[in-house]
């Protein structure tokens, strides 16, 4: 698909799609969340992400271990409901990233140990990997390809790594000048494959063709020469989202790589925190490490609307359903938290 069939056929005006700098948008009505559930790990909780259809989330642990959980148990609020379904173990180090395979069938996860793993989600009372992706270097991010055919990862080593799932071939882009100088922080494809994104220590984001593996653009000192943390596309793919230990998240135009809004107000300096759109891309969420609140801001004013606090460590992931409004956040209490608005704002 060309970006023009991407934006016009699959996402509604009310995704980020159009923005102008020029114009002075009305912030929205500031989201009134709760705390809806909460799971727990044995050491500090690293990572959280949702399936496609929103149905399933997974949380990634220092302690190693995975948990999937069913997400309309979360919202239930009965006792009677577990929602966690799945604890798996075959890390030997802290999980780093998760990604649902588009058949949903399949969990992979990476980690310090320096292998990703693949996980069969599907069958109950299995708690190993079926398949494993090794590496020379502790795997910081990876991302399913949508046809669910390739995955990307990215680790502590400068070049971006193509996994061959089914054949287990791992793969580099073909020009070596275009690799990252330092660590890579996060890998993500944009909705059609058609290209991906990655951050790095080195303060830079680079955008790929994800058929040839060209660089096709470079944003140098993002976040004003510091780490950068995280960064993913819009739903329609115009937009990238990320967050930098300059204590900013910003808002980049994919085409020309021009900053658009720029997001303060959270503390993110000694350590990686994510950003991330809210399921309508109306919101901005990310998390602040002197108070471990998180942050909620107007996605096209930059407009601080608000601060949710619950967690007594510092808020190292948040992840956002697909689907509806709910999200999730997790840290350095060992703590996992579902939120979700009010049901009268629902």
């Amino acid at each position: 698909y060309s970006d023009d069939e991407v934006q016009s056929e699959d996402f509604p005006s009310k995704y980020l799609t159009d923005i102008d700098p020029e114009m002075n948008y009305e912030p929205k009505q500031t989201p009134n969340y709760n705390l809806w559930y909460i799971t727990t790990h044995r050491a500090a909780a690293t990572c959280v992400r949702f399936k496609k259809d929103g149905k399933f989330a997974a949380t990634g642990s220092a302690d190693s271990s995975l948990k999937v959980l069913d997400t309309s148990k979360m919202k239930s609020h009965s006792d009677e409901d577990r929602p966690v379904i799945r604890t798996l173990y075959d890390h030997t180090g802290r999980v780093n990233d998760l990604s649902f395979h588009p058949n949903g069938l399949t969990l992979a996860s990476c980690s310090d140990d320096r292998n990703i793993k693949l996980f069969d989600i599907a069958t109950q009372g299995i708690k190993r990997s079926f398949r494993f992706l090794r590496d020379k270097y502790p795997v910081r991010s990876i991302d399913f390809h949508p046809t669910g055919e390739y995955m990307l990862a990215g680790t502590d080593h400068e070049a971006i790594r193509f996994w061959d799932v089914q054949n287990i071939k791992c793969y580099t882009p073909p020009n070596s000048q275009s690799n990252h100088r330092l660590s890579i922080t996060k890998v993500r494809w944009n909705s059609n494959g058609g290209k991906f994104v990655s951050s790095s220590l080195d303060g830079s984001i680079k955008v790929w063709e994800g058929e040839n593996g060209e660089c096709i653009q470079t944003i140098d000192n993002a976040h004003s020469g510091q780490a950068v943390s995280s960064v993913e596309f819009s739903k329609s793919g115009a937009y990238i989202l990320s967050s930098g230990c300059d204590s900013t998240s910003k808002l980049w135009d994919a085409n020309n790589g021009k900053c658009i809004v720029t997001y303060e107000g959270a503390v993110h300096r000694n350590n990686h925190v994510q950003s991330t759109f809210l399921c309508e891309e109306d919101y901005i969420i990310s998390s602040d490490e002197n108070d471990n609140s998180i942050i909620c801001w107007d996605s096209r004013t930059g407009k601080l609307l608000t601060r949710w606090t619950g967690h007594t460590g510092i808020v190292r992931y948040v992840a956002a359903s697909p689907t509806e409004s709910g999200f999730m956040s997790c840290g350095d209490d060992f703590r996992v938290r579902y939120w979700n608005l009010d049901p009268a704002q629902t």
